[in-house]
This record gives structure tokens, sequence and C-alpha cells, in this order.
């Protein structure tokens, strides 16, 4: 199967048959999807195979996080004389059951890095941040480079320094 790039979500992307086996994931892409991105409040990008067929998607939106020790260092940077700092968040990210297993969850988080870091060279950003909601994600995300900022906390983060 032969997958497009990614791309924006648009009204021609067919979004009803995807199954990724977590329905918090397809609910989202939908019903939800096209609304958010239409408000602003996230950027949804897809891959999609034949007939415009959604088989894979992630979303992206501007996040600002208060500095503290634990986060500089994950993002191997010195003090810095902000309360907070810039950068990007990894929202959402599916992959339909039909093409599961084959690396496109990692070349979808891959690009959403790449996206990320080319945004960050325009309005600024250090980061790729990502929130699992499971231990079995956490340790995806740090197959995929991501650091854990420890605590209370599941989010982990990825340096945009470190993106080819």
């Amino acid at each position: 199967m032969v997958l497009s790039p990614v791309v924006t979500l648009e009204p021609a992307h067919q979004v009803q048959a995807f199954e990724s086996g977590d329905p918090e994931i397809d609910e989202f892409l939908q019903r939800r999807a096209a609304g958010e991105q239409g408000l602003g409040l996230s950027q949804v990008y897809v891959t999609a195979g034949d007939a415009q067929q959604v088989l894979g998607y992630f979303t992206l939106s501007p996040i600002a996080v208060r500095v503290d020790a634990s986060l500089l260092e994950r993002l191997a940077v010195g003090g810095v004389p902000y309360p907070q700092i810039g950068g990007f968040l990894l929202g959402r990210l599916g992959v339909d059951r039909s093409i599961q297993r084959r690396g496109i969850g990692e070349a979808l988080v891959m690009r959403a890095a790449q996206i990320a870091k080319a945004e960050a060279a325009v309005v600024g950003g250090a980061f790729l941040a990502v929130d699992p909601k499971t231990d079995a994600l956490v340790k995806w995300y740090l197959k995929q480079d991501f650091r854990s900022l420890g605590g209370k906390t599941r989010r982990m983060v990825l340096p945009l320094r470190a993106v080819p």
C-alpha cells in the first residue's frame, strides 16, 4: 500500500472508517478533529491511502511550559530568564489497524518533530512534548528519543535541536 505524504486534514479526506484500536483516538479523528482544527486549537496532519482514506494522523499545537530544572536538563539548555518556554505538543497520534506494526507511528512522530522544528525556526520553540496515556506508550516514546520529565507527570520532551 502506498501512503500519501503527510498533509493537513482537508474535507476530502475520508475519516469514518479509521480504526486504530483505541476508541478515543478514533472518535477524535472521526468527530472532532476537523472542528478543533477549524477553531485553531490544533493542526491535524494525515497520511492517506487510496480514495483519500486516512490511515494515520497526528495533531500539533503550540504549548508553553513552566521552566524548571528537570525541563532545562532534558533540553540540555542552561538557565533561561523566563518563567515559561515555548514548544509544540504532539497531542493525538493514531495509525489504522490495517497498517500497524510497520513503522508508520515512528514515521509520523519524526514528521511531527520535523514540522515543529521548521515552525520553531519561524516563531521559536525548543521542544516537542507528548503526554503518553500508558506506561507502554512511555516506553514507546523513549525509543523515539523523548525524555521523561519525571515527577508526577508522564510528560516527555524531545529537544528540537536533536531533530534532523
